[in-house]
């Protein structure tokens, strides 16, 4: 239960820093009060303080629709039956004269406004609402407004209702944003007959609670975390106590938890969730601080993480050369993290959670972590860092909307983009799901990749000719970015520190060595090509998923390809030619004997080669074609 423990502190840390009303700008849902839930209502009924009708609207704004109720602890979770709310609900339950195709549920909903205006008199705004609710002529006042309230098929049963009360003097006359309300009826539920018991979050004697609430992950989720209604087949017979007559469980034995407690743990996670939370699906991640600050998106990729403008972006893409090889990116990652450490400097735990559906009406904690501030941001920093790489990206110029400007950037790819660089953009949600799961503990955790993911990523990264181009672009950084995080995670224990995103003139291993010649091969062809202004795929690409599997062999029908593009850059691009038969035979040079024979299948350092040799070739700039530069 420590996770309902964090909650439940998080909810006392952060009461008293946030507003409980919704803010539209911020897009996000308020922290409840207990006792109470959102809801969407449709109609607003205006009266006096003396219950008097004034007038009814109906509500059309989406955003103005959602509104903060008090519940009891079985209304909050009502999927059908009599549980009426206390104050605000349908019009079957507080019309004594709605006579629709629902079953009116009057009597229960008057029983409770009554109760609790009886225990809090003096209150002018429950006052005026049970005076009026007590004539019983709610549905006969608002026909004779002569507005459309319905749609067709509609009942006007289905109709949830809030108060406007005017009272002179008073400036807030909406009941749904009255605090006083609020208080009130939470003294209301804490002062009922209740059974007490062991809270197991805070070790008190205190009220506790059988039905916990729902609605965790959205407003339409029935779906609960704690839940005991083990009365019918007696799962856990044996062990726990039955009563006396043997027929029903004590639930209470299974999870003993105290009104107080499940409802601001519940009403915490609901905030944290849609403020801060992940969904993919069922499935939703959530990463807060107990003390309420801020923390960074863990399954960002590194552009949103810097929040950059799309000036910044341009500047870096038009600015920032290959050869910087993510100096920049390592210096604006390390300034981010930065601004977060004095931010959670007083943090004392950071808590990753993820949640998921473990069958119907039932959520699993799927994983839980505790880490410190300094630790979760350490690794969070180190997954940026291991997982950079060079990106083709478009960023849509701010001064003219059809102009989009494209170039490199260093970043680390969002969990997301993985799962589709591994898996095609039409991987269904149980495959997408299953993979965010299993990289979660590579960034929290620092675990290692899983190879098995690193080797699809590289496979598929090959198969260049089976994606549309940008597609595969992505794909193919995606496939780099990973290999080189196994690598750099791998040889930890040797302190790989440096992550090298540029080309490695000087290394000779037989891996990254094919990559380099299968980019320069691919660059001779693409020139040939476009000098011919022919558009199609050079031999170096149709072959590269067969030059992974069989590279010597394939070599020699992509260098045997290349005589009649050489013979046309002879006579068109002879200074260019040049370049690339000295780069082709340095390359060659620096092969270990034996290695360029050998036909066995390519790792995916191949890959890195490839990239890093493809990306020099574009980035470098030859002032003189008839002149021969030195590789």
């Amino acid at each position: 239960m420590s996770w309902m423990k964090e909650l439940y502190k998080t909810y006392e840390n952060c009461i008293n820093k946030v507003d409980l009303e919704a803010n539209p700008e911020k897009a996000g849902k308020p922290l409840l009060p207990p006792f109470h839930s959102l809801q969407n209502s449709h109609l607003e009924i205006k009266i006096n303080e003396y219950g008097i009708f004034l007038d009814a609207n109906s509500i059309t704004e989406k955003k103005d629709q959602e509104i903060i109720i008090p519940c009891t602890e079985k209304s909050a979770s009502r999927t059908s039956g009599e549980e009426p709310h206390p104050l605000c609900d349908k019009i079957q339950y507080c019309a004594k004269d709605y006579s629709g195709k629902k079953k009116q549920y009057f009597n229960s909903y008057f029983k409770l406004l009554e109760s609790w205006r009886n225990f809090d008199i003096t209150n002018k705004f429950l006052n005026a609402i049970y005076i009026y609710v007590k004539k019983g002529t709610i549905c006969s006042d608002i026909q004779k407004t002569g507005k459309t309230f319905i749609k067709n098929n509609q009942d006007l049963g289905d109709l949830f209702v809030r108060w406007v009360v005017e009272i002179p003097g008073e400036l807030e006359i909406r009941c749904w944003k009255r605090k006083d309300l609020f208080e009130s009826w939470q003294k209301y539920c804490e002062a009922q007959e209740s059974v007490d018991d062991v809270c197991f979050i805070t070790g008190d004697i205190k009220s506790i609670t059988i039905n916990h609430p729902k609605r965790i992950r959205n407003s339409g989720d029935n779906a609960k975390l704690i839940s005991a209604n083990d009365k019918e087949g007696f799962t856990f017979l044996g062990r726990f106590q039955i009563n006396q007559f043997g027929k029903e469980k004590l639930p209470n034995q299974a999870a003993s938890v105290s009104f107080d407690v499940s409802q601001k743990a519940h009403s915490a996670l609901r905030w944290l969730i849609d403020r801060q939370g992940f969904r993919n699906g069922d499935q939703v991640i959530v990463a807060w601080s107990v003390t309420g600050e801020n923390t960074p998106d863990i399954f960002a990729d590194s552009i949103s993480l810097f929040n950059d403008s799309a000036e910044e972006q341009i500047r870096e893409i038009t600015t920032v050369s290959y050869y910087d090889a993510g100096q920049t990116f390592g210096r604006k990652l390390t300034k981010k993290i930065a601004g977060y450490r004095v931010e959670l400097v007083n943090a004392e735990k950071i808590i990753v959670m993820g949640l998921d559906s473990a069958g119907p009406g039932r959520i699993a904690v799927t994983y839980y972590r505790e880490l410190k501030g300094s630790d979760f941001l350490e690794r969070l920093e180190n997954w940026h860092k291991h997982m950079a790489w060079h990106f083709h990206e478009f960023v849509e110029d701010p001064n003219s909307k059809k102009k989009k400007i494209s170039g490199n950037i260093v970043y680390a790819p969002a969990p997301r983009v993985i799962a589709e660089a591994c898996y095609g953009r039409r991987l269904d949600e149980k495959l997408k799901k299953a993979t965010i799961e299993r990289l979660l503990p590579c960034i929290i955790d620092e675990r290692q990749l899983p190879y098995d993911l690193v080797n699809i990523a590289v496979r598929r990264a090959s198969n260049k000719v089976g994606m549309d181009y940008w597609e595969w672009e992505r794909t193919l950084s995606v496939a780099c970015a990973l290999y080189s995080c196994y690598v750099i995670r791998e040889q930890k224990s040797i302190n790989l520190n440096d992550k090298i995103m540029a080309l490695e003139h000087d290394r000779n291993d037989r891996d990254y060595l094919y990559g380099r010649l299968l980019a320069v091969a691919e660059h001779i062809e693409e020139i040939a090509l476009n000098v011919a202004k022919e558009s199609r795929e050079t031999t170096a690409s149709r072959l590269m998923q067969r030059f992974a599997d069989f590279p010597f062999s394939t070599w020699r029908t992509i260098e045997s390809a290349l005589v009649p593009y050489k013979s046309r850059l002879s006579a068109n691009r002879p200074g260019f030619l040049v370049n690339m038969k000295n780069l082709l035979d340095v390359i060659h040079s620096k092969f270990q004997p034996g290695d360029f024979e050998n036909d066995n299948r390519l790792t995916g350092v191949y890959l890195l080669g490839y990239h890093c040799q493809r990306l020099e070739l574009k980035s470098k700039k030859i002032q003189d074609e008839s002149k021969p530069d030195s590789y």
